[in-house]
């Protein structure tokens, strides 16, 4: 027997896991838009756009960029405008927060040590809310038919890879109102009469989108790669396990200087917790929890660790984060193919019966 096949992690997800994506896309682009901007601004000893009088703050371009990302929606169509629109708009909104330090204070302080602790909260505070609005929400059979519909539209607009075409398929599966029926039947029908002809300027951007996907998603899932990073966190369990035993054993005290500190230690060991939660299973042959479990350690590592760490060292910071978003990559690929085996695959008695 399958050892995956018994873990009860394995769920069938009743959300909308692009739409999840699409967030996470953003926020994330917002949080490596704040570190690399004021790991920039430093190393250039934060020069200004402008000169004399005139200073073009950086928190216009954010607000041109999130302006940008709300017309592409409004005017364009395709999943792939959307998928777009959350990479731009969550660079602009990172150029924007960045300078929150200006706008909460009387003297216009971009340095502002507050102003790390607001961008925190921010951002937790949109991954939590949408976060739960997105699972708790869930997908009603109408949600189902809307994102068949997307399907179809995007398979007009040579959009449509075949990942998100089997998605869309399974999907429409879950369609149980009767009255839906003949509409899902319909909208399946349309899925399997067409194919793109590949001749369009989006038919070729998705061509080269998916070629180049496909290459990271290669290189990223490559068994070797997946091993070590397993490695590396099971060691880092080890770490963590070893430190506490180390603690006790000398009685060692720890210290927080200041608010930062406090912050960096409860997320250090909250992170530590879930991969030493995620270790465990793995070694118990619950593979997905395992993955699920080491996945949200780095998510919290990305929205409350680095963003404190980089207050005390920026440039120390944007090695911890690129670190974690390759560690991020290697997990969600893995998670992907783990729920994609796992998956049942589109009903054919339904499709002949449509």
């Amino acid at each position: 027997m399958n050892p995956k096949a018994t873990d009860p992690s394995v769920l069938t997800h009743s959300y909308d896991r692009a739409a999840l994506a699409r967030f996470e896309v953003f926020l994330f682009a917002s949080i490596a838009t704040v570190l690399i901007t004021r790991a920039y601004l430093a190393a250039m000893g934060y020069p200004q756009i402008g000169g004399g009088a005139l200073h073009i703050a950086h928190v216009l371009w954010g607000g041109l960029l999130m302006a940008v990302a709300i017309v592409m929606t409004a005017i364009t169509e395709g999943s792939r405008i959307r998928d777009r629109a959350s990479l731009i708009g969550g660079i602009g909104f990172g150029l924007f927060i960045d300078e929150i330090g200006k706008f909460v204070t009387s003297d216009v302080n971009y340095f502002y040590q507050p102003a790390i602790a607001i961008m925190y909260v921010v951002f937790v505070l949109f991954y939590l809310v949408a976060r739960e609005v997105v699972i708790r929400r869930g997908m009603n059979d109408r949600h189902r038919l809307s994102i068949g519909a997307r399907a179809l539209s995007d398979l007009a607009l040579g959009q449509l890879d075949t990942v998100h075409y089997n998605h869309a398929l399974r999907v429409l599966d879950g369609v149980r109102d009767p009255t839906l029926a003949d509409l899902a039947g319909s909208i399946r029908a349309g899925l399997h009469s067409h194919t793109p002809t590949g001749d369009g300027i989006e038919s070729r951007i998705t061509q080269w989108r998916n070629s180049v996907s496909a290459r990271l998603d290669a290189f990223v899932g490559h068994r070797i790669v997946r091993r070590v990073v397993l490695a590396i966190f099971v060691l880092d369990a080890l770490s963590a396990v070893i430190s506490v035993v180390v603690a006790f054993v000398t009685d060692e005290e720890i210290i927080a200087q200041d608010i930062s500190d406090l912050v960096v230690l409860l997320s250090s060991i909250t992170a530590g917790i879930l991969v030493i939660l995620g270790v465990w299973f793995l070694f118990r042959g619950r593979y997905l929890r395992a993955l699920r479990l080491l996945r949200a350690s780095i998510v919290v590592n990305l929205l409350v660790t680095q963003v404190f760490l980089f207050a005390q060292d920026q440039f120390g910071a944007l090695t911890g984060f690129v670190l974690s978003l390759f560690l991020l990559a290697v997990l969600r690929v893995t998670i992907r193919r783990e729920e994609a085996e796992l998956a049942p695959a589109p009903d054919p008695a339904l499709e002949t019966r449509h």
